[in-house]
């Protein structure tokens, strides 16, 4: 399997999570201790445990569902640096809220560390540089 292959499963395992294929951890696990995420939910950078706490925020019984879907996405791996770039959708239902449907792009700079892929930066963001109006209700 080629460096790039081996990035692109890492990745798909990853967020699997958003599929009912993963879980929770897989994507902890693919995430360096050190990571700095950017997500387009927040206005702060978050570390890995704040990153964290909004996932399990999102997915702990607080939303009917929710999904995110990588589109579009390029992996290219230079030595052991690998970078993926894409789209995403990401669609779900609050319990106390109307549906979201939310559309961005996102990156990734990855490094080959001790035979595995691991993710030092994540960011999210939107297509929108802001919200416009609140979710329907």
């Amino acid at each position: 399997m080629s460096t790039r292959e081996s990035l692109d499963t890492t990745f798909t395992r990853a967020v699997g999570v958003f599929r009912g294929t993963g879980t929770v951890d897989d994507l902890m696990a693919f995430l360096s201790e050190e990571v700095l995420v950017i997500d387009e939910d927040t206005p702060f950078v978050l570390d890995r445990a704040a990153f964290r706490d909004d996932l399990d925020f999102h997915l702990g019984g607080l939303w009917d569902s929710l999904a995110w879907v990588p589109r579009e996405q390029t992996i290219e791996v230079i030595g052991t640096t690998g970078v993926i770039t894409g789209l995403f959708t990401l669609r779900g239902k609050p319990r106390d809220a109307g549906f979201r449907l939310r559309h961005g792009n996102f990156s990734l700079v990855c490094a080959w560390q001790d035979g595995r892929w691991i993710a030092l930066s994540l960011t999210l963001g939107p297509l929108l540089g802001h919200i416009l109006d609140g979710s329907p209700s």
